[in-house]
């Protein structure tokens, strides 16, 4: 039997205000930045505009928020590399290919499109969700490589290392030259879903120019 959902009137005012973000994250994906209203939100939450304002001051303020709540998402499926094994060149590897696979999801690609398209109106959503995916990433593959003392330029290595390894895939996702992967990608199984054989070998040429212990 299908579960009812709550009324919007039962819910404590943290789920009123989770109810709102999730209700906002699906009228962004349909209708994009600029076209999304606060009625919409609304409408999509099952409550009135005045509410919606009376959680989040302004549009703005809203969409921040949802662009929060994906960047925690993402990076919460992304994990770091220590969850993909003790050997740091296969770690990294599976890193990028989870990357891959959550970058070239269908909803993921709907988001990076919207907001790519609102880039020029709304620079600081853009901006937001490129830090949410991309620079999160390699704050993360930074943060790994500093720990484990595998280069002695970390930061300059993880932006190398996945834009060797994840930029064409993505890209051609983004522009349409690929379709996107119609499912979410399998938790079980990272790098199902991405080249991962093309992923190792990318990884393993930069990996070669490392300075183990520097």
């Amino acid at each position: 039997m299908k579960s009812v959902e709550p009324s919007f009137r039962s819910l404590s005012r943290d789920e009123r205000r989770e109810r709102i973000l999730w209700a906002a994250k699906h009228v962004m994906l349909e209708k994009g930045v600029e076209e999304a209203s606060m009625d919409d939100v609304a409408a999509a939450a099952g409550t009135t505009k005045p509410t919606v304002y009376a959680h989040f001051g302004s549009k703005d303020e809203l969409f921040a928020a949802v662009v929060e709540l994906i960047k925690g998402l993402f990076l919460g499926k992304l994990k770091s590399p220590e969850a993909y094994g003790s050997d740091p060149v296969e770690a990294v590897a599976l890193f990028c290919a989870r990357f891959v696979e959550l970058s070239c999801w269908r909803d993921a690609v709907a988001y990076q499109r919207v907001t790519l398209a609102a880039a020029a109106r709304t620079p600081g959503i853009s901006a937001a969700v490129y830090d949410a995916l991309f620079a999160g990433a390699s704050r993360s593959l930074s943060v790994y490589l500093r720990a484990h003392k595998l280069t002695r330029t970390p930061d300059r290595d993880a932006e190398l290392v996945l834009a060797a390894a994840c930029w064409t895939p993505v890209m051609r996702h983004l522009f349409g030259v690929e379709p996107p992967n119609p499912e979410p990608p399998s938790e079980s199984q990272p790098g199902a879903r991405a080249d991962l054989k093309r992923i190792r070998e990318t990884v393993a040429l930069v990996a070669s120019r490392w300075k183990t212990g520097g």
